[in-house]
């Protein structure tokens, strides 16, 4: 079975964005995970101590403007 050019790129798109998306969440994840140890939960009594986490901040802005 041959693809054509289209179904190649297609599937370079989709797998590219998948993984910048999987990586966007994982990095915000991290963020949230080193914002919790050192801050107050967002759950908790309002904590917002994930907005100062940098790491969390590359995840919110790759997983918008990806493929942008």
């Amino acid at each position: 079975m041959v693809m054509s050019l289209d179904n190649l790129r297609g599937f370079a798109l989709a797998t590219s964005s998948s993984a910048f998306i999987g990586s966007s969440f994982v990095i915000k994840k991290i963020g949230l995970k080193k914002a919790g140890d050192v801050g107050v939960r967002a759950g908790c009594s309002g904590g917002y101590s994930y907005l100062y986490e940098p790491l969390w901040w590359i995840g919110m802005v790759t997983s918008k403007y990806h493929l942008h």
